[in-house]
C-alpha cells in the first residue's frame, strides 16, 4: 500500500509538490507554534522546588490610595517564619541599581544586580560552576556572578576569588553559576551578599508596624513539603492584626497578602508593580489562532487539490473496484498518500523551523526567545507526531471518501464528472482561504496604521530632539554640572537636565495629603521630579503659574500639578493650595499648573501628576538638541563624556526610540499577523495555482476553440478569471467587516485610536485582486498562447 501511494505521488508530480509545500507550511507553523507554547508555558518549571515556591506580594490600600506590589519589607519573613509554621525558608532580593564593575581598571556597565541572603541556593537551587553553595554568600563582601558576567570579566577563566569593585564597594566572587534559562519572569546576573537592615523598623526594642508598609524587597518563601499557600493564608489574619495593621488603623488603611505561585507569576492576570516583563496572555492567544489557522489553511488545499483531481483518476477508482478492491480498503490506501506527503512535509518542516529559529532574525523580529529543543524533550517531539498523523488524516478524511465514492460503471466509460455539489465544495473552500487571507491581510494592514497613529502622536512633550545619556552610578552623576556646563555651550545642545524620571517611560508614585474640603486628605499621586530646567528640557508648556527655580533649596516646599490632579482634587484655583508629603508636618503649596501630557503610554489615561523639586542628578542626563542635528548633539555629548569620564562606558538613547519601546507587544502582534498574512498568502496562492492549473487542462479544447474563432488572448483571461475574480470579492466583502471588528476589539486597549482610513482597506483588497489576476492571467496566457491546431488535435 505504501509502495502504490508513492507511485501515484510520483506519478503527479506537480500536484504532489504543491500539496507538500502547503503542508509544509502549515506544519512549520504548528511546530513553531508547539515550541514556543512549551517555552511560554513552562516558566520558572526548572527549579527544582518550584511548586513549594511563592512570591510575597501585596495589596497596601488607604483612603485615596492602593498599591499592589510585589516589593515587601525586608524583615517581613523573618517574621512570617517566627509565628507562620509551614514556611521552609525565604529569599530576599534588594534592587541594588544599574551600575559599574570595576576589574584592572576597565569598567563594565552591568544590570540585573541584587543584594540576597545565602538561602538563595536552598529556594532557587542555582546551579554553581565554581565555588559552593553553603559558604557562597555567607559572609559579607561576597559575591556571585552569572557565567555571562563572568566571561566579559575574565573570558574563558573563572572569576573564583577574584575581586571586583560595584559601586565603590570592594567584592570577593566567591562563585559562578550557570546562566539562567530564558524562560524565568526574574533574572539576575550579580548577586552580592547581605540585604541591608533597617533602623526604624526597631524604635526602643519595639518593632515599628509602619516599616512593612514601606516595601524594599522582593520576597520568595519555600513552603515546607505539605504545606499549601492556602495553609499560610489562613493563618496570617492574626499576623496582619500584629504587625500591619498598628500602622494600618492609624491611617484607616487595609493590607491583603498574596502568594504567588513561582510558576504563575509570569502569567499573572492581576496588575501588580514588581519591575518586571509580563506574559501577555492575548499572544498566546493570537499564536494558537495563527498556528491552527494556517494549518487549516494547509489542509483545506489538499482537500481541494485531491478532489479537483478526481476526474483524472476515475478511471483508476473505477479499476481498483472492478478488480475486488474494497471500499475500506481504498479509502486506507488514499489516506495513507494524505499520510505520506503529511510525514515528507513534517520533514521539510523540521529543517524549515530549526533554520527559523536558530538561523533567522524571526524571533527578535516577533519579540520572542527560546531555542529548537524538539529532540530533547520526548512529548514535545510526540506531540510533533501526533500533530502531523492528525493533520495528515484531517486533510485526507474527505478525498478517501469523496474518491471511494465514485462508481466504477461511470468511471470506466468515461462518463463520470464530479458534479455541482463539488464544484460548489471546492469553491466554497477556496472562498473560505481567501476570507482568511484577505481578512488577515486587512488586519495587519490596520494594526500598523494604529501603531504608527501612536508613535507620532503629539503626547504633549518633545521627544524627538531629546537624548539620554545613562549617568547610573555616584561617579557618573557627580560630573553633572560639569558636563551640564560643558554641553551647553555647543549651538547644537539647547538645554540639559537630569532626572530619575521621565515621562511616558518610568514614573514615580507617592502619597501625599493635600488641601481638600477644608482638611488635609492623603491621596495617591503620580509624580516626576528634578531641577529648575526639567520642563524647559522636555518642553512641557505651563498652564498657569510658574516651575521652581534654580535657587530653590527645599523639595517640600513648592509643588507642580497637572490640570488632572486639580481637577481629582476638586480646586478650581489651584494656585496657593496647600499640599505635602504624608510624613509633611508643615505643607508646602502649589505654585504652579502644567498643561496634561501622557506620562504613560498612550494605553494608558492622564492621571494626576506631582512634579517634586530634585536638583541632584538622577539616572538619566537629558539632553535638548537643535531639530535634525542628532549625530553632531551625539558627537558632542560624547566629547564631553571622553574627556571628563574617559574610563566609564558611554551609553545613550534617544528618548523617542525609548518611548517607542512600549508598544513592542503590539508590534509583536502586529508583525505576527503580517507573517501569517505572508504564510497565508503563500498557501492561498499554492491552492490557487494548482486549481487554475487544473482548470486549464480540463478546458485545453475550450481554448482552443476559442482561439480558432478568433478570440484574443486577452479575452481568454478576463473568461477563465471571472470566476476567480467573484470568489475574491464575495471573500474581500466577508473578511472587511470581520477584519475591521477584530481590529475595532484589539483598539480598545489603547485610549488613542486611529480614525478607519478607508484607503488601506482599498489598498489591501487591490492588492489581493491583482495579485489573484497576475497569477491567473501568466497560467492562462501560457495554455493560450499554445497553436490551437495542436490542442485541438491532441483532443
Amino acid at each position: 500500500m505504501l509502495k502504490f501511494a508513492l507511485r501515484v505521488l510520483w506519478k503527479n508530480r506537480l500536484f504532489s509538490f504543491l500539496n507538500i509545500v502547503g503542508l509544509t507550511f502549515g506544519l512549520s507553523a504548528s511546530i513553531w507554534l508547539l515550541l514556543f507554547l512549551s517555552h511560554e508555558l513552562t516558566y520558572d518549571q526548572h527549579f527544582t522546588h518550584h511548586q513549594r515556591v511563592y512570591r510575597v506580594s501585596h495589596v497596601l490600600s488607604a483612603p485615596g490610595v492602593e498599591f499592589n506590589t510585589a516589593f515587601s519589607a525586608p524583615e517581613l519573613p523573618e517574621k512570617m517564619m517566627e509565628e507562620l509554621p509551614g514556611i521552609e525558608n525565604f529569599s530576599r532580593f534588594g534592587f541594588v541599581g544599574r551600575g559599574e564593575i570595576q576589574h584592572n581598571n576597565q569598567v563594565f556597565r552591568q544590570e540585573r544586580m541584587y543584594y540576597t541572603d545565602p538561602s538563595v541556593f536552598d529556594v532557587f537551587d542555582l546551579k554553581l560552576l565554581a565555588g559552593h553553595a553553603k559558604t557562597a554568600l555567607k559572609n559579607p563582601g561576597s559575591v556571585v556572578i552569572s557565567k555571562t558576567v563572568n566571561d566579559k570579566l575574565f573570558g574563558n577563566d573563572m572569576g573564583l576569588n577574584r575581586t571586583i569593585t560595584i559601586d565603590g564597594q570592594k567584592l570577593n566572587i566567591t562563585g559562578v553559576y550557570a546562566n539562567l534559562p530564558k524562560n524565568t519572569h526574574f533574572a539576575f546576573d550579580v548577586l552580592i551578599s547581605g540585604v541591608r537592615s533597617r533602623e526604624f523598623a526597631m524604635q526602643n526594642g519595639t518593632f515599628n508596624s509602619e516599616a512593612l508598609w514601606n516595601a524594599e524587597c522582593i520576597t520568595y518563601l519555600l513552603l515546607q513539603e505539605g504545606t499549601t499557600k492556602e495553609d499560610i493564608l489562613s493563618k496570617f489574619g492574626p499576623f496582619n492584626e500584629k504587625y500591619y495593621m498598628p500602622f494600618g488603623n492609624q491611617i484607616n488603611g487595609k493590607h491583603r497578602l498574596r502568594l504567588q505561585a513561582l510558576a504563575d507569576i509570569h502569567y499573572d492576570a492581576e496588575t501588580i508593580d514588581d519591575d518586571f516583563a509580563k506574559g501577555n496572555p492575548a499572544n498566546l492567544l493570537v499564536f494558537s489562532m495563527v498556528g491552527l489557522a494556517i494549518l487549516l489553511l494547509a489542509c483545506i488545499n489538499y482537500i481541494n487539490l485531491s478532489t479537483a483531481r478526481a476526474g483524472l483518476r476515475a478511471k483508476e477508482i473505477g479499476i481498483r473496484k472492478v478488480l475486488g478492491t474494497h471500499a475500506t480498503r481504498l479509502r486506507t490506501s488514499l489516506l495513507v498518500e494524505s499520510l505520506v506527503q503529511a510525514f515528507s512535509a513534517y520533514l521539510l518542516s523540521l529543517l524549515l523551523v530549526w533554520l527559523l529559529v536558530e538561523h533567522s532574525p524571526l524571533q527578535s523580529w516577533l519579540g520572542v526567545n527560546f531555542n529548537f529543543n524538539l529532540f530533547n524533550n520526548p512529548s514535545l517531539l510526540a506531540g510533533t507526531l501526533l500533530v502531523v498523523a492528525v493533520t495528515g488524516l484531517v486533510a485526507g478524511l474527505y478525498p478517501a471518501f469523496y474518491l471511494s465514492a465514485i462508481k466504477p460503471v461511470s468511471a470506466l466509460k468515461g462518463t463520470w464528472s464530479s458534479g455541482k455539489k463539488g464544484q460548489l465544495m471546492r469553491q466554497g473552500l477556496v472562498l473560505f482561504q481567501f476570507v482568511i487571507s484577505i481578512g488577515v491581510l486587512l488586519s495587519t494592514l490596520l494594526m500598523k496604521d494604529q501603531i504608527a497613529f501612536l508613535q507620532n502622536k503629539d503626547m504633549g512633550f518633545e521627544k524627538d530632539q531629546i537624548l539620554l545619556i545613562t549617568t547610573a552610578d555616584s561617579v557618573t552623576q557627580s560630573k553633572y554640572t560639569s558636563m551640564k556646563n560643558a554641553l551647553e555651550t555647543f549651538p547644537v545642545i539647547e538645554k540639559v537636565t537630569s532626572s530619575d524620571f521621565l515621562p511616558g517611560t518610568n514614573i514615580g508614585q507617592i502619597v501625599f495629603k493635600a488641601e481638600m474640603d477644608g482638611e488635609m486628605k492623603q491621596i495617591e499621586f503620580k509624580y516626576l521630579h528634578g531641577g529648575a530646567d526639567y520642563l524647559e528640557t522636555l518642553g512641557i508648556p505651563l498652564a498657569e503659574g510658574e516651575f521652581f527655580s534654580p535657587n530653590e533649596t527645599r523639595g517640600n516646599a513648592k509643588f507642580v500639578i497637572n490640570q488632572t490632579a486639580a481637577k481629582a482634587i476638586g480646586w478650581q484655583e489651584p494656585l496657593g493650595k496647600k499640599m505635602g508629603f504624608f510624613h509633611q508636618e508643615q505643607p508646602g503649596h502649589v505654585i504652579g499648573v502644567v498643561r496634561d501630557f501622557n506620562h504613560f503610554s498612550l494605553h494608558n489615561p492622564i492621571e494626576p501628576l506631582v512634579f517634586v523639586f530634585n536638583p541632584n542628578p538622577g539616572q538619566h542626563l537629558i539632553v535638548r538638541f537643535n531639530q535634525n542635528n542628532a549625530g553632531e548633539a551625539l558627537a558632542a555629548a560624547q566629547q564631553v563624556w571622553n574627556e571628563q569620564l574617559p574610563n566609564y562606558p558611554f551609553e545613550y538613547s534617544f528618548f523617542n526610540d525609548r518611548l517607542n519601546e512600549q508598544y513592542e507587544a503590539d508590534k509583536t502582534q502586529s508583525q505576527l499577523i503580517g507573517f501569517m498574512t505572508i504564510l497565508c498568502a503563500a498557501i492561498s496562492i499554492i491552492g490557487l495555482i494548482g486549481l487554475t492549473s487544473f482548470t486549464i487542462d480540463q478546458r485545453r479544447k475550450e481554448i482552443g476553440i476559442r482561439k480558432v474563432l478568433g478570440a484574443m488572448s486577452g479575452q481568454i483571461v478576463t473568461i477563465m478569471y471571472s470566476g476567480t475574480f467573484k470568489l475574491i470579492l464575495l471573500a474581500s466583502l466577508i473578511a472587511t467587516p470581520l477584519a475591521y471588528w477584530g481590529i475595532n476589539r484589539w483598539s480598545q486597549n489603547f485610549i488613542y485610536q486611529s480614525q478607519l482610513n478607508i484607503g488601506l482597506l482599498l489598498t489591501g483588497l487591490a492588492v489581493a485582486l491583482c495579485t489573484s489576476f497576475v497569477l491567473v492571467a501568466a497560467i492562462v496566457m501560457n495554455s493560450a498562447l499554445k497553436n490551437p491546431v495542436k490542442t485541438l488535435r491532441q483532443e
